[in-house]
């Protein structure tokens, strides 16, 4: 693995390829915004490194320009934050007086922790269809740099680029290793162990075998450099060795059952199994004791009262 960097910033001169006319400044608080935006604002030329990248950051606040364009609409300085990292690109012309897309160049800077600007710069460079260090107009971005940056040649940039992409690479490996080792830790657990009440080791079986599937999966995904791909597989693995390992897989019969016991019906609460006698709806006013045809003697309830 690279030695990491303890500065906390990283430099890295790369090549444009392609712009469009897709982004805006907004002129009153040079806020970086979309084409559509309705405002007073400004057309800018991000280019295809610049937009690749801000659409990798997580959560970024909106980028500022520090340096607004102004006729040469490729030609800027903004800065963004997302989370712990700083980042700030310049986008300059170093060919064909910025008449053409590949005459521009981007000045990355990242400052913040290694693993962050190592992942940022390993997702960039697999989204970008090229190397972004190999420069169209090698003679000319020589110049440019050596003008530009007196500390830095061509061969320094590269190795820049190199060091953090190699970064990320070898982590992932590692942690791949580690689910390698765990795999087969498990694997020895799952074969010297009986099914019980709480595990069951078919069904660990099962687990073991989606989590050695998934790891070969890790390892392809890290060979094309799919960061993402890499990550969803590891964290499947690591799923499937809860569920195998006997020490901490449950048996998921056993979690239904239990389910099953602690469910409360409510109809066997409510519902009384008796027959119940049906009811005549037309006669439910009435009283049996009584007969419909029965006559009802009537009482006298009056008295005379003798006047004095």
């Amino acid at each position: 693995m690279a030695a990491e960097d303890t500065s906390q910033i990283s430099i890295l001169v790369c090549q444009v390829r392609s712009a469009k006319a897709e982004h805006k400044m907004d002129e009153t608080n040079f806020l970086l915004r979309s084409k559509n935006f309705p405002s007073a604002s400004k057309v800018v030329y991000l280019g295809n490194v610049t937009s690749t990248l801000i659409s990798l950051l997580e959560n970024p606040e909106t980028p500022t320009f520090t340096t607004p364009p102004s006729y040469n609409e490729q030609k800027w300085s903004l800065e963004t934050i997302s989370g712990q990292l700083k980042i700030k690109i310049t986008s300059d012309s170093y060919w064909g007086l910025g008449l053409f897309n590949s005459g521009y160049l981007n000045t990355i800077t990242l400052e913040g922790p290694i693993n962050l600007r190592s992942r940022i710069i390993y997702d960039l460079t697999s989204s970008l269809p090229y190397k972004p260090w190999e420069f169209k107009h090698l003679n000319s971005a020589r110049k440019w740099i050596k003008r530009k940056y007196p500390d830095l040649d061509e061969k320094k940039n590269q190795n820049s680029w190199l060091e953090l992409i190699d970064y990320s690479n070898q982590r992932f490996k590692e942690i791949i290793q580690v689910m390698k080792e765990a795999t087969e830790k498990v694997s020895k657990k799952v074969k010297n162990n009986r099914s019980t009440e709480f595990w069951n080791k078919e069904k660990a079986g099962v687990s073991l075998a989606a989590a050695e599937f998934d790891l070969e999966l890790a390892k392809s995904a890290l060979a094309d450099k799919n960061a993402p791909s890499v990550e969803r597989a590891i964290a499947r693995i690591e799923a499937s060795l809860i569920e195998a390992n006997p020490e901490t897989g449950v048996n998921e019969d056993n979690q239904i059952e239990d389910t099953r016991k602690e469910r409360i019906v409510i109809s066997e609460i409510t519902i009384d199994n008796q027959e119940f006698s049906e009811v005549d709806i037309e006669n439910i006013n009435q009283i049996d004791s009584v007969q419909l045809n029965e006559e009802i003697p009537l009482i006298d309830l009056t008295f005379d009262y003798e006047q004095e």
